[in-house]
């Protein structure tokens, strides 16, 4: 019986460990998408009256409510443990009352025979009416031991009712954050339902415009496709002068374990920037906007703040520099047979051929002037490839 009694407690400490992790990691998750919220909630307060920003609003809007619905399973999973824990300690309490009543019952029991046998006779003359030594000694250790029960089952009750005080507690504890997700996950459908209509309102007035915008969307992606080509041909080229006969990419040494050691932090690699989110994924998709228009991403978006500068996300070097049409950068890290790409830079803090470590500093990313947006694109390629940086980049 003290076997499993040992493993019930161990298992129950393990779980619980679990729980309380998951419910740290759930917490923490929550704080940071309502932080993202929040960012968002000022960046389409700051551009209410700015004029042609349509389109950036509505890039907003989409994030902001991926984020909501991301919340509310957020705090459906929070909902689901703390249901967990309360049926646990439910059960717990209950338990507790029935070894409280139990323990109340033995002592009640204990009183009445002490208080009987009192009348009968005298602890004193009890011993004293010993035949021997030997009986008087044990007579004397009985009430010794009789006292010590009572005293035992008195702290095991008091201590059975201070547990039950704190099982209480805890209980009211968890129902009022049960209530208090359950009220937030209402708030947040009902703030999901009005961006929608948001949406819905800005969408119908692109409708109307939707020459104006497609037109708009193409000229960009036009340029965008023109730095795309050039990165590829540089990429492509910097294979072919690597490349041995039969053998694949020739690489150094250094090139060898700077790849070896990228292909590692798979999953883990630091993001490109300090601080920002993802607005455009990578792959072939529908523009968010104008639904007639395709958009072909190697890479993704990320938006940041105006102060926040791109940084490399490994070690490698510049292997190239490119100046766009609109006086933007794009700078080209080679890791090996690895390559990352930053684009719209309206500053470098970098030479081509300049070594590169984690997180060094690369440049300022350009804010558009008309739609106060700052973005920078960025890419990866593994043997001239083009890679989904979110399998790449730690929780992308």
């Amino acid at each position: 019986m003290d076997i499993f009694r040992i493993v019930f407690i161990i298992t129950f400490l393990f779980s619980s460990n679990i729980y309380a992790q998951s419910k740290t990691e759930l917490e923490n998750q929550r704080k940071e998408i309502l932080n993202d919220i929040r960012q968002i909630e000022k960046k389409l307060s700051n551009t209410k009256k700015e004029k042609g920003i349509i389109i950036g609003d509505v890039e907003d809007i989409n994030f902001k409510i991926k984020l909501q619905e991301n919340l509310i399973n957020n705090i459906n999973n929070q909902l689901n443990i703390i249901v967990t824990d309360i049926d646990y300690n439910e059960n717990k309490l209950s338990e507790l009352n029935v070894r409280e009543s139990l323990l109340k019952n033995e002592l009640s029991d204990m009183i009445l025979k002490s208080y009987k046998k009192r009348s009968d006779l005298n602890k004193i003359m009890f011993i004293f009416s010993s035949t021997s030594f030997a009986q008087a000694y044990k007579r004397i250790q009985y009430f010794k031991q009789y006292a010590s029960f009572q005293r035992k089952t008195i702290n095991k009750i008091k201590s059975t009712a201070k547990e039950i005080e704190t099982t209480i507690a805890i209980l009211d504890s968890q129902k009022l954050l049960k209530q208090n997700l359950i009220d937030e996950n209402e708030q947040i459908r009902n703030n999901l339902n009005k961006e929608y209509r948001n949406l819905n309102n800005l969408i119908a007035k692109i409708s109307r415009n939707q020459k104006k915008y497609a037109a708009e969307i193409k000229s960009k992606q036009k340029q965008s496709k023109e730095i795309d080509k050039k990165i590829n041909k540089l990429i492509a080229e910097a294979i072919a002068k690597s490349k041995k006969k039969d053998n694949g990419i020739g690489l150094t040494a250094e090139a060898q374990l700077i790849s070896k050691n990228f292909n590692t932090n798979k999953g883990k690699l630091p993001w490109p920037v300090s601080k920002g989110y993802v607005v455009l994924g990578f792959g072939k998709q529908p523009h968010p906007i104008v639904k007639t228009t395709t958009i072909q991403s190697n890479g993704v978006r990320i938006r940041t703040s105006s102060d926040v500068e791109a940084r490399t996300i490994f070690d490698g070097f510049i292997y190239s520099i490119i100046l766009s049409k609109n006086n933007t950068y794009t700078v080209l890290i080679q890791h090996g047979n690895f390559f990352t790409v930053y684009k719209n830079l309206s500053e470098i803090f970098i030479s081509k051929g300049d070594k590169v470590k984690t997180k060094e500093l690369l440049g300022k990313i350009s804010t558009d002037v008309s739609t106060q947006q700052t973005i920078l694109s960025f890419s990866i390629f593994k043997d001239g490839i083009p890679q989904n940086p979110s399998s790449w980049i730690y929780k992308m």
